[in-house]
């Protein structure tokens, strides 16, 4: 199978938050375990049952949902439509880059964190293990398109998906739910690797 022929599984990305140790044990108390609600696709992730409110300036988003596992700094991923919502500039970026990102406010159970940095809208990107890079000539970095809505009312060339290479990851593409919505696809879907 050829990479032109290659399709890949799309899932959809609402809001999320990812939780350093120290920021999950300020905002719901000391030795915290999330409860886990949703297995998600890629290694041990998955979302958890707990959430949180958000503040910057003087909007908020109440009840974000926290993603496991920790992550070395907090990071808060949303979509445009929510950045229209803070009446807030939020760059778009792979995840873990947060570098002169805006800072937030997040607000738990047992307590109140405030971030320096850490929005972004996620750059969509596609996974995939080292031995499906190989198979498709695939390596971390490079930008590839992908058609997604295969029903033919709205599909979309995505274009610009960044690969990122990773032993576990299993191969498929995410999208937040602006993208997902353009195209009609709803919670998963399938995309074609056309370039």
């Amino acid at each position: 199978m050829t990479k032109k022929e290659t399709l890949v599984p799309v899932e959809v990305s609402a809001r999320h938050i990812h939780l350093c140790r120290e920021d999950l044990e300020a905002l719901f108390g000391k030795k915290y375990k999330l409860k886990q609600l949703k297995k998600l696709r890629q290694g041990e992730d998955f979302a958890a049952e707990e959430t949180v409110d958000i503040e910057y300036g003087e909007q908020e988003i109440k009840g974000v949902r926290i993603v496991w596992p920790e992550r070395p700094k907090t990071q808060l991923e949303i979509t445009f439509s929510d950045a229209y919502k803070l009446k807030a500039d939020i760059p778009v970026r792979i995840s873990g880059d947060l570098n002169k990102t805006p800072g937030f406010r997040i607000i738990g159970p047992s307590g109140v964190v405030v971030k320096k940095e850490g929005i972004i809208v996620a750059k969509r990107h596609l996974h995939a293990s080292p031995a499906d890079a190989a198979k498709l000539n695939l390596k971390t970095g490079k930008l590839v398109s992908v058609c997604c809505g295969g029903d033919g009312e709205r599909e979309i060339t995505f274009h610009k998906v960044e690969v990122r290479v990773q032993e576990g990851f299993k191969l498929a593409m995410h999208i937040d739910v602006d993208e997902a919505n353009a195209c009609g696809m709803k919670t998963c879907g399938t995309g074609k690797i056309i370039g």
